[in-house]
């Protein structure tokens, strides 16, 4: 596949993972609680949760885009690693970056750095799905920690750490189960 058509994909992505991950921000609470989507869906309004709903769409659209779509580079777990710790990077940075400027979170803002967080993942996992250079060491570590990542997701669903990040500053609790 020719690099344009990788980088149509990639803006289709944006939108896709955007709209997926503004509806895994209701998904848990509209279905009742239910635990079976509490590993991909905001369970609280901690900020993890809402880095969860940004990086969770992306491993699956990333999977999709290069296997549905036909184009496989050797590069994607790479690519796919990129992408997640970018998320994970710019929401966390600046939401905590601007809170503590201002003393307080914005809604407005909190919706923009999340949208921005995926845009420029998208941008840069483009990137690296297309570079030239390719190690096949770096890319099978980088496999194991794309997925370690994924269930460390998956697990502080359940059982979050008790650190600032995990907490849900509305009811000051922690994960699905509300702990205290």
């Amino acid at each position: 596949m020719e690099k344009n058509s990788i980088f149509k994909y990639s803006i289709i992505g944006f939108f896709v993972i955007s709209i997926i991950g503004t509806l895994l921000h209701f998904t848990f609470d509209f279905f009742g609680g239910n635990l079976a989507l509490a590993p991909f869906s905001s369970v609280n309004e901690s900020v993890w949760e809402h880095v969860k709903i940004a990086v969770m769409p992306v491993f699956f659209w990333t999977i999709f885009e290069f296997c549905e779509i036909m184009y496989r580079p050797r590069n994607l777990w790479t690519s796919l690693l990129t992408k997640i710790l970018t998320i994970m990077f710019i929401i966390i940075s600046f939401y905590y970056l601007y809170t503590y400027i201002i003393g307080t979170h914005i809604l407005v803002l909190d919706i923009i750095i999340f949208y921005f967080a995926i845009f420029i993942a998208q941008i840069l996992g483009f990137k690296v799905a297309t570079a030239k250079d390719v190690d096949k060491n770096r890319e099978e570590i980088y496999k194991y920690i794309t997925i370690f990542l994924f269930l460390i997701f998956v697990l502080f669903t359940f059982i979050p750490p008790r650190f600032e990040l995990f907490k849900d500053k509305t009811t000051d609790t922690y994960g699905v189960f509300e702990l205290k």
